[in-house]
C-alpha cells in the first residue's frame, strides 16, 4: 500500500509543474503577439490611463515636499521676527536711556565747573517731594546720612544763566533722603552781606509769606549804604542767627540774589531782595558737604 504523504508529495509536484509550463505558454504568447503588434494598442491605453495617476502621486509627494520645506520657512520666520522685535525693544530701551545718561552727563560736567570756581565740596541729589503750603516751603532729595549728609549744610541750585545760588539749608536728615528749608520758607533764616563798592554791609535774610518770590534783608545799620542793583551772598554766620539750625555749615559767598530797593525800617534798614533762583522752580541741587578742599 502507497504511503499518503509520497501522495501528496506527488500532486504538488504536479500542480506546479502545470503552473510553471502555464507561465511559460502565457509568456510565449505574449512574445508572440507583441512582435505581432497586437499589444501596442493595449501599451498605450495602459500609458494613457496611468500617466494622470503618476503625476498625482508625484505631485502629491511635491506638496508635501513643500509643504515641509513650508514649515521649516514658517518657524525661521517666527524666530527672526521673535528676534527683531527683542532688538527693536532693546533699541528703544536705549534710545529712552540716551537723555537720561546725557542729563546726567551735563550735571557732572557743571558740578565740575562749579567746585573747579569756588572751594566747595558737593554732592548731587534730585528734587523728588516739594511742599508749597500754608507758608511752607520744603524740599525732600534724593540723599541722605548714607551719603554723608548733615542738617545745616547750604543746599545750591543753578536755573538758566543764574550764578550757582543758594536756594535752602537741610533741616532733617534720613538715611537717604533729606528735607531742605527753602530760602522763601517763613522760618528760614539765614545770615547774608550785600556788596556795595567796596563796602560790606551785613543782615539776615527772611523767609516771607508773600508769593512774589521777593525776600527781606533786615537788621542793616541804618546808615548802610545798599542800592538797587547791589549783589547779596551768604556771609557765614548763620549758626549765630538760626537757633532752628545749631549746627548750620553755610559757607560765606554763596551767591543768593539781588539788591531790589532799600528802606527804612524803624531803627534799622531793610533791603528787598530778588533771589536769582525760584527755588520752587528747581528739580536738582547740590549740597555743599563741606568748602575746605
Amino acid at each position: 500500500m502507497r504511503d499518503r504523504s509520497s501522495f501528496r508529495g506527488g500532486a504538488n509536484y504536479r500542480r506546479n509543474a502545470l503552473i510553471v509550463g502555464a507561465m511559460l505558454f502565457m509568456a510565449l504568447v505574449m512574445f508572440l503577439l507583441d512582435t505581432q503588434g497586437v499589444l501596442a494598442t493595449v501599451r498605450a491605453y495602459l500609458t494613457n490611463s496611468l500617466t494622470p495617476l503618476v503625476s498625482a502621486v508625484y505631485g502629491i509627494n511635491a506638496q508635501a515636499g513643500d509643504f515641509v520645506a513650508g514649515s521649516h520657512d514658517l518657524q525661521r520666520v517666527i524666530q527672526e521676527r521673535d528676534a527683531l522685535r527683542k532688538e527693536n525693544s532693546d533699541l528703544k530701551a536705549q534710545i529712552l536711556r540716551i537723555p537720561k545718561i546725557e542729563i546726567e552727563n551735563m550735571r557732572l560736567r557743571e558740578q565740575l565747573r562749579i567746585e573747579k570756581s569756588h572751594p566747595w565740596q558737593l554732592i548731587g541729589a534730585d528734587i523728588s517731594v516739594q511742599t508749597l503750603t500754608d507758608g511752607r516751603r520744603i524740599a525732600l532729595v534724593s540723599a541722605g546720612s548714607s551719603s554723608g549728609i548733615k542738617v545745616g549744610m547750604a543746599v545750591i541750585s543753578r536755573y538758566q544763566s543764574s550764578p550757582p545760588a543758594l536756594i535752602g539749608v537741610v533741616s532733617v536728615v534720613n538715611t537717604d533722603s533729606a528735607s531742605v528749608t527753602l530760602i522763601d520758607d517763613y522760618s528760614s533764616i539765614i545770615s547774608v552781606q550785600a556788596y556795595h563798592g567796596t563796602s560790606i554791609v551785613r543782615g539776615i535774610l527772611h523767609g516771607s509769606l508773600q508769593v512774589n518770590g521777593v525776600l527781606q534783608m533786615s537788621e542793616i545799620e541804618r546808615d548802610a549804604e545798599v542800592v538797587a542793583g547791589d549783589s547779596v551772598v551768604t556771609a557765614g554766620l548763620t549758626r549765630l542767627y538760626g537757633p532752628s539750625l545749631p549746627n548750620a555749615a553755610i559757607p560765606a559767598d554763596i551767591p543768593v540774589g539781588i539788591a531790589k530797593s532799600a528802606y527804612v525800617d524803624g531803627r534799622s534798614k531793610a533791603v528787598d531782595v530778588q533771589p536769582y533762583i525760584n527755588p520752587e522752580l528747581v528739580h536738582y541741587v547740590w549740597i555743599i558737604h563741606n568748602d575746605t578742599k
